[in-house]
């Protein structure tokens, strides 16, 4: 690696292995992280018991533990300042699809159909979380259809509940964003802050896979 990213990764590698000694323990997410940073200072003055440790978590910890380290920017402490300092958005909710086949018409020719199969992860196929931003409530975003797959029960509060909410026409345009992370590495709430920006100046409506 070049020399000015090895300080960067030692960093996470460091955290890491802070972090997956205290896994497992009664403590949230937020508790976990504090104690690790207290456990941390002898993994940084011993390259030795650093790559010990490195090679224990690798091998033997299982996905729950990557799913909750790669998560802590998720804390809601966190979270919550993001959200404060970021762009108001008229419509923010999380959807949940369930994992079924879809059958779509082709453009080329609408009386074909092409068969698309639900993603499969580390557990086989698995319902698909997503969540919508638009910085304008637009046409459709509160109906019925869409407010069925919310993971928030009841919905969302939107313009039919708000009636000084004006909604705009239907968006021509949709901004589909795949952040990564293999369905281990955060969620779409890790990248909210510039979702936000993006359908501000952009003025589409985002979904996040």
């Amino acid at each position: 690696f070049s020399p000015t990213l090895r300080p960067f990764l030692q960093t996470v590698v460091i955290s890491m292995i802070s972090y997956g000694e205290t896994f497992g323990k009664q403590q949230s997410g937020f508790g976990m992280a504090a104690l690790s940073l207290l456990t941390s200072g002898k993994y940084i003055i011993d390259p030795e018991l650093r790559g010990i440790e490195f090679e224990r978590i690798t091998q033997n910890l299982d996905l729950q533990f990557w799913k909750s380290f790669w998560n802590l920017t998720e804390s809601g402490l966190i979270t919550g300042l993001n959200r404060i300092a970021s762009n108001p958005v008229q419509l923010n909710f999380t959807l949940t699809l369930p994992p079924v086949f879809l059958r779509l018409p082709l453009a080329s020719d609408p009386t074909l159909t092409a068969t698309v199969s639900p993603p499969i992860a580390h557990w086989g196929p698995g319902p698909v979380q997503m969540r919508l931003i638009s910085y304008e409530l637009r046409e459709g975003q509160d109906s019925e259809e869409l407010q069925a797959f919310s993971r928030i029960n009841p919905p969302p509060v939107t313009a039919s509940h708000l009636p000084w909410v004006q909604k705009q026409p239907r968006s021509p345009w949709l901004l589909i964003h795949f952040h990564g992370g293999g369905f281990v590495a955060h969620t779409s709430r890790s990248h909210e802050n510039y979702f936000r920006i993006w359908s501000k100046e952009l003025t589409v409506p985002v979904l996040s896979v």
